[in-house]
């Protein structure tokens, strides 16, 4: 095996992987290029120093691990990848311990968490049981063919685009308030948001969202529009202002924008407990694809 860092030219092998390991895991492959751009643009990943990967001799990945920092401040977000293989346990147990020395030097204390996803019966369960990791959530994947369903001809009149810098902060305003109760999404400062959101693949302000209620701003939507997929990375409404239909309006909002922009389907991640949160999505027209289980570990 060869072991290396990835690189922005291992795309398509990372696509390969990710597909081996979902058809292994769940039957179908979901993941493409698109995924694997995501995954190495992720706001933070170093590439040279935080990724690791194992190929075979004919030069297809094996295996692929990395560390970043997580959406939520102060927290890293590993992925790991196996597909199977003979060399599978071994590559599985390298990758983590790799993970293990990234995280000790980069933990900002030694009882922040380290979060991981991994569809559920995936191949490196048992040695992530085994070396403390603990499954703590679930996340949901849902999408909608944008063929297939019925939108309206105009835009709700509640809902607009961000027009300027000052909507931008009020839509993450908006945001910060619809996930008050929510410990994984603080996002308190609006410049590092911003940041965060231009680095990920298909930043477009244009898809940065407003709904309002009697002139107040009560519901807010982030999509994203990358070349080969359409996504939906930030959606809530202020618990003040539910059950107005305002979500509703958001998301068809967002379909008939990214409609108009060439897409024809939208997906997105959303926690599987979130209840009002998934109805909204599949009153919508989405619908299941699958989940992932979160995991979690600390070092203390």
């Amino acid at each position: 095996m060869e072991w290396r860092a990835v690189s922005v030219a291992d795309v398509d092998a990372l696509a390969e992987l990710l597909g081996r390991d979902e058809e292994a895991t769940v039957g179908r492959r979901e993941s493409g290029p698109a995924e694997a751009r995501s995954m190495l643009a992720a706001p933070g990943l170093d590439l040279p120093s935080r990724t690791w990967t194992a190929s075979g001799p004919d030069g297809g990945l094996l295996g692929f691990a990395a560390l970043q920092p997580a959406p939520q401040p102060g927290e890293l977000r590993a992925q790991l990848v196996v597909a199977p293989s003979p060399d599978a346990p071994a590559v599985t147990a390298t990758l983590l311990d790799r993970l293990d020395v990234w995280a000790a030097h980069d933990l900002p204390t030694p009882d922040t968490p380290v979060t991981l996803y991994q569809l559920p019966g995936c191949f490196p369960h048992d040695q992530l049981l085994s070396r403390g990791w603990t499954v703590v959530d679930s996340s949901s994947r849902l999408t909608v063919n944008l063929d297939a369903i019925r939108l309206p001809e105009h835009p709700a009149p509640a809902v607009r685009a961000a027009r300027n810098e000052t909507d931008l902060r009020t839509v993450h305003s908006v945001l910060n308030e619809a996930f008050t109760d929510d410990p994984e999404h603080p996002h308190p400062d609006f410049d590092a948001f911003h940041h965060a959101q231009r680095r990920r693949e298909g930043y477009n302000p244009d898809l940065w969202l407003l709904a309002e209620l009697d002139s107040v701003p009560a519901g807010a939507l982030i999509a994203r529009d990358p070349a080969d997929r359409a996504w939906i990375a930030w959606f809530g409404v202020h618990p003040a202002h539910r059950r107005h239909g305002l979500g509703a309006q958001l998301l068809t909002a967002a379909f008939s924008l990214l409609r108009a922009r060439g897409h024809r389907t939208v997906g997105v991640d959303v926690d599987t407990h979130n209840t009002g949160a998934m109805q909204a999505y599949t009153s919508a027209g989405m619908t299941l694809l699958g989940a992932a289980d979160q995991w979690r570990r600390t070092y203390v």
